[in-house]
């Protein structure tokens, strides 16, 4: 009887400990941005969230290929977050939502469904939320830095807008200035990663 408890309380402290040391690896350092990390299962995480909201199409991108993708994203949305905090930029709840129902709209995804995901994969539920106030923060900071440099060649507008008569010049107009808006989107996001000391662990 006495050698029965000790072979089941030694196969219980086993369980415990391969529990415990596949959360240790779950959770291990991928990159440290300055003080913030990075780990495994932030990067699980995000991977996870994109199969799901891309209906899987990412399953047939090389695994290593996507890692080395995401993690890169993840890398560059620490990095947004750490500035949106520093220049203390904010969006409203109410606009937070907004964006978040027609991100959903425009994935055809039910909240409903979005929250059997989260729990099923436990994910935070306000994950893409989150994700979303990053990205409108961001996107309201790049608008103020360089909203006024934007200078759109109407002249080529009017052009496109007889080529393009199911588009309005208005239209032809927001396409631009967000085109525009990207490229320094691109530039400032460089010139930002700069300041920071990023570790790949």
């Amino acid at each position: 009887m006495k050698k029965k408890y000790i072979t089941l309380i030694t196969i219980l402290i086993l369980n415990i400990c391969q529990v415990i040391h596949a959360n240790q690896l779950s959770n291990k350092t991928l990159v440290q941005i300055n003080n913030d990390i990075i780990t495994e299962l932030d990067l699980r995480k995000e991977i996870t969230l994109l199969k799901y909201l891309s209906k899987n199409k990412l399953n047939e991108a090389s695994t290593e290929v996507l890692k080395k993708e995401v993690l890169n994203n993840l890398i560059e949305r620490k990095i947004k977050s750490i500035e949106i905090s520093n220049l203390k930029v904010e969006i409203s709840e109410k606009e937070t939502q907004f964006l978040f129902y027609n991100y959903l709209k425009d994935k055809k995804i039910s909240e409903e469904n979005l929250n059997s995901f989260y729990k099923e994969n436990e994910i935070e539920h306000d994950y893409l939320i989150k994700v979303i106030k990053i990205d409108a923060s961001w996107s309201k900071i790049i608008k103020q830095l360089y909203g006024n440099r934007i200078d759109v060649n109407m002249t080529e507008i009017n052009k496109d807008s007889k080529e393009n008569i199911n588009i309005s010049t208005d239209q032809l107009v927001n396409n631009e200035k967000n085109i525009l808006l990207n490229k320094f989107e691109t530039i400032h996001l460089e010139k930002v990663k700069k300041k920071y000391l990023i570790k790949i662990l």
